[in-house]
């Protein structure tokens, strides 16, 4: 069995500074480790895509990042590894549990499956893996060749059979004096009808507007990304392509490693879609993140399908998940008062609601996914 602190000596010599992952029992005494090493920046994910996706912010601001889950949960990353990961060519190193692993010891039905087609399901991926490395002698040479291939500009992956680490106790608790029961005090209160709310583009206008000069502006995938970058191509935009809902944590990975402003912009099927990332949000809670969400009630640009949101209050979720301001919008003067205030003592949440529709001959952006995350990644590090 390998050390878990041999590992991660050898991911910090080789620059890993950033883990994020789910738990498994495989993977214990690896997260038990790397929660106690105060080298490594860990952050729990309430789902694997979001880790991937946090990964991915970190990889933004410079970090070499670290994904462990549970092979049962490779499904959830599958998006973000292929509409995320591949076109933007974010490359991050994954270590993925074996459990039901073909050959090993008997284990629960709901492993079966994907314990058969796990090496497969990376293979349809693209993705290279290699097997954990389970020898202290084995461990550096293994790495090295993992971080090779992360320098073509793509993930790759461990696969971690049974008892491949040795036991790690955890000693590291969390505070005792984590908050309780919360008054959620927030109420929404509309003043318009759908029909008479500003449009997408007059609320990114705003946003563009005011602005602080080093900050980034992380658009969803859809309609907001593409009038984003029809008002004017910057460097400091993120066009999100696929990987829906998966905005929000990539948000979070680049607050989490600059002390830049950074403000993510999504809609409400891509806010639904990954809810649970709220949570994650308010947890740690960067606090120079912006989060606005622009609700039209629909799924604009696949031909305006309904949404759940008109009955749901997301400003009032955001507060009960840790948000320390939000906000409920639906006209435009409020809006620009609140973008003002909502960039202190954040994080903030912003739920704007809009009308449907876009411009007619709305633009794709002409510069590629790849293009756009290198040449945000420069314009960070260029201070």
């Amino acid at each position: 069995m390998l050390p878990a602190a041999t590992f991660l000596d050898l991911c910090h010599a080789r620059g890993v500074s950033f883990i994020s992952g789910t738990p498994c029992s495989y993977l214990k005494p690896l997260i038990n480790a790397a929660i106690d090493d105060a080298r490594f920046v860990f952050r729990d994910a309430v789902n694997e895509g979001d880790a991937v996706a946090m990964a991915a912010g970190a990889v933004l601001a410079g970090r070499r990042a670290l994904v462990m889950f549970q092979n049962s949960g490779l499904g959830n990353a599958v998006n973000a590894l292929t509409s995320l990961c591949h076109p933007f060519r974010v490359p991050v190193l994954l270590v993925v549990t074996h459990r039901g692993e073909p050959g090993g010891e008997p284990d629960e039905p709901q492993h079966a499956q994907m314990g058969r087609i796990t090496t497969a399901l990376l293979d349809t991926m693209e993705i290279p893996w290699a097997r954990f490395p389970d020898e202290a002698a084995a461990a550096p040479a293994a790495l090295d060749r993992a971080l090779a291939g992360l320098a073509e500009g793509r993930p790759f992956a461990f696969v971690m059979s049974k008892d491949a680490v040795a036991p790690h106790a955890l000693r590291r608790r969390p505070p005792a004096d984590a908050p309780g029961e919360r008054r959620i005090s927030f109420r929404e209160e509309l003043q318009r009808a759908p029909a008479e709310r500003m449009t997408r583009t007059d609320a990114l206008r705003a946003m563009v507007a005011a602005r602080d000069p080093r900050e980034v502006l992380i658009a969803t995938t859809g309609y907001t990304g593409r009038e984003l970058y029809a008002l004017g191509d910057e460097p400091w935009n993120l066009y999100v392509v696929g990987s829906m809902g998966s905005a929000s944590a990539l948000g979070l990975g680049l607050a989490l490693h600059t002390p830049r402003r950074v403000t993510v912009i999504e809609g409400d099927g891509a806010v639904l879609m990954r809810l649970g990332n709220l949570a994650t949000l308010g947890a740690y809670a960067p606090p120079q993140l912006l989060h606005v969400v622009l609700d039209n009630e629909s799924h604009d640009s696949t031909g305006g399908q309904a949404t759940v949101s008109r009955g749901v209050a997301l400003a009032a979720v955001a507060q009960a998940c840790g948000y320390r301001r939000v906000g409920s919008i639906d006209e435009p003067a409020a809006l620009v008062a609140a973008l003002a205030g909502a960039r202190k003592d954040g994080p903030a949440f912003l739920h704007v609601r809009i009308r449907p529709g876009a411009p007619e001959k709305l633009p794709r952006p002409k510069v590629t996914p790849a293009e756009v995350f290198a040449r945000l990644q420069r314009w960070l590090a260029a201070g």
